[in-house]
C-alpha cells in the first residue's frame, strides 16, 4: 500500500534539511516507543550490531528495517514503524498492522522528502 503516494526524489540543494527532519522525527518515533533511555539503548545496539547511526538511519530506511527487525523481532519492528509513519504522515494510523506491514517506509522517506521540497519552492517564491 503506498499512502504516501509519490517515488524517491533526486538529490537537490538543500535536501539536507528534509534528512535532518527524517532523523529528528526517527529520533521522536524511537523516544515515544522506548522512552529516552530505551531509545539510546537501542541505537546503541543498532550502532555496534549494524553499524547503523540514527544519522544514516534517516537516510537509508532499508538499513533501518533490517537493524530493527533483527534487533526487535517482526512484531517490534511493526510497533516502531507504525510510530514512525505516524510521525511522518502526522496520521495516526491505529493499530491496523496490515497496513503498517504493506507501507514502504523507502516511499514514505520519498514522499516526505518531496513535500519538504514543495515547502521550500512554495516559500522560495513568496
Amino acid at each position: 500500500m503506498h499512502i504516501f503516494g509519490g517515488r524517491e526524489t533526486p538529490a537537490v540543494p538543500g535536501q539536507g534539511m528534509a534528512y535532518d527532519q527524517i532523523r529528528d522525527r526517527l529520533d521522536s518515533a524511537l523516544t515515544a516507543v522506548f522512552t529516552e533511555d530505551g531509545k539510546r539503548t537501542v541505537l546503541y545496539y543498532m550502532a555496534q550490531r549494524y553499524s547503523v547511526s540514527l544519522e544514516q538511519a534517516s537516510r537509508d530506511p532499508v538499513q533501518l528495517e533490517y537493524a530493527l527487525t533483527n534487533l526487535l523481532g517482526e512484531i517490534g519492528w511493526m510497533v516502531v514503524k507504525r510510530k514512525i509513519l505516524e510521525r511522518l504522515s502526522g496520521q495516526q494510523m491505529g493499530n491496523d498492522l496490515l497496513t503498517v506491514e504493506r507501507t514502504s517506509l523507502r516511499e514514505a522517506f520519498g514522499a516526505f522528502h518531496s513535500l519538504m521540497s514543495g515547502m521550500r519552492s512554495a516559500f522560495v517564491r513568496m
